[in-house]
């Protein structure tokens, strides 16, 4: 039992519910999107009917990434990328650093997509890194890019996301304090005498069972949005005097010395099966810097194994395929540091016990929806005598049910578009439109039982439209 005096809970009680009130439709819009991009890389896959294989970046592709080096000015050798997308289809992004007309710094080069299976060339571009364009990919950079930025530009977007993760930990932290039988209440009956006590239970009920989680998920949001915006440059100015170079040196380590002499690669499907067997696992991510040089570097990045919490990275010398040791994501050997930034990712998207940990990260995420929503239902029942809080009682089932049709929207909208290859317009298009039809939806229809009864069934369609336009479209449903 937590013992606060009556003063003290008004106040805790006040920033609770200004915490939850002023930013709660939007921490909503957070929490739901982070719970389907848990999902992110499955719904890729799942929305171009999957891919032939199944660890793309561990499939032979030397022979091809030789025959690409051949296609491209030599400058743009400096670096280069390897990724993938849901379909499997490997790019490779040879390039080199410079500026665009207004000053800031991008990667220009060419970048070409493949089929790792056929080794057929797909997509051939050339410019800036952020004028490529990859359609297969519309649907779940839509949803990353949502809950990450909320389609701000950055470094708002992480701003305002950072921020919403504080408000949700203010929100926990108040919310544990006014639990005065915390225990008691994990098993609370809810009660049927009256609707606002049992909706009050409900949250009460909800809330309990999630406060653990809410603080991991507000902590680690704000801080993986603040991290790199802001907290590398008040490091930068207060331990090395703004000193940004001996940040970075600290960081990533000093610069190797430059060797330009010509060699010829070392096979590179060897160093990634090496690789692959130190972690586990194929390959997520493959840097190469200086290719074709007496000094190239290859480093793997691998997302942790299954039932592993740590991300690993290996470092190989790209002349003569020599292992150089494993390189941590900050500094330039493990320490806690490194393995406790590692852990901030694993701890947000729940990678820390394979496909188990994110569906419970997945559950709990829906849990915080539920929570958020009734806790500003009970908060606005208790203003209702007020007309401006019940017009603002309106926006609670505008978003809570609008949100999710949106979604399921922008999916539709990119099996539709396939077709066409416009899924880069009309998946946030679709987004939108079906989200301005829920607004008006909520803004004419006076009838609140009407109101949900409306948007229940929308919800359901649009959720049953999904996979059943997918298996239309010839792909798995």
């Amino acid at each position: 039992m937590i013992e606060l005096s009556q003063a003290r809970s008004k106040r805790l009680l006040a920033v609770h519910g200004w915490a939850g009130t002023v930013l709660g439709l939007a921490l909503y819009v957070v929490i739901l999107t982070g719970a389907v991009v848990v999902f992110a890389h499955e719904i890729g896959t799942w929305s171009v009917s999957g891919t032939r294989a199944q660890q793309p970046l561990a499939a032979p592709m030397d022979a091809k990434i030789r025959e690409l080096a051949g296609q491209v000015d030599p400058e743009y050798l400096d670096d280069l990328n390897l990724f993938h997308n849901g379909a499997g289809h490997i790019s490779a992004f040879f390039h080199t650093h410079a500026a665009k007309d207004d000053g800031h710094p991008m990667d220009k080069g060419v970048r070409f997509t493949f089929d790792p299976v056929t080794g057929e060339t797909l997509t051939r571009q050339e410019g800036f890194g952020d004028e490529f364009e990859d359609p297969l990919s519309a649907l779940d950079h839509f949803l990353v890019e949502l809950h990450v930025n909320l389609h701000a530009p950055e470094p708002v977007g992480l701003y305002l996301t950072g921020i919403l993760g504080f408000a949700m930990l203010a929100a926990a932290v108040s919310g544990f304090l006014l639990h005065r039988h915390l225990i008691k209440d994990l098993f609370v009956a809810p009660r049927l005498s009256s609707r606002l006590l049992n909706a009050r239970d409900r949250h009460i009920l909800a809330g309990s069972w999630g406060l653990p989680f809410a603080f991991v998920l507000a902590f680690t949001g704000a801080f993986l949005s603040f991290a790199g915006s802001i907290g590398l440059m008040t490091i930068s100015m207060a331990a090395f005097g703004g000193d940004q170079q001996k940040l970075i040196e600290t960081i990533i380590g000093m610069p190797e010395a430059e060797d330009a002499t010509p060699a010829q690669p070392a096979d590179l499907d060897a160093m990634l099966r090496q690789s692959a067997e130190m972690s586990g696992n194929g390959p997520a991510f493959v840097a190469i810097t200086h290719y074709g040089r007496a000094d190239a570097r290859v480093y793997a990045f691998h997302l942790a194994a299954e039932g592993g919490l740590q991300s690993q990275q290996h470092v190989f010398k790209g002349s003569d395929g020599a292992y150089l040791g494993p390189k941590p994501s900050i500094g330039t050997k493990p320490s806690a540091g490194d393995a406790a930034f590692t852990l901030m990712g694993v701890l947000h998207f729940g990678t820390f016990a394979g496909l188990l940990s994110r569906v419970i990260w997945f559950a709990l995420g829906l849990a915080m929806c539920y929570v958020t929503l009734t806790g500003l239902q009970l908060w606005l029942r208790r203003r209702a005598d007020s007309p401006l809080w019940r017009r603002l009682g309106r926006s609670v089932p505008i978003v809570g049910y609008g949100l999710p049709i949106a979604l399921a929207a922008s999916g539709i909208s990119f099996f539709l578009s396939l077709s066409a290859g416009t899924m880069l317009f009309w998946t946030p298009a679709g987004f939108l439109i079906a989200a301005g039809l829920s607004i008006a939806i909520g803004c004419l229809l006076r009838d609140e039982t009407q109101l949900y009864r409306l948007y229940r069934g929308l919800l359901g369609a649009t959720l049953i439209a999904l996979p059943l336009l997918r298996w239309l479209m010839g792909g798995i449903g």
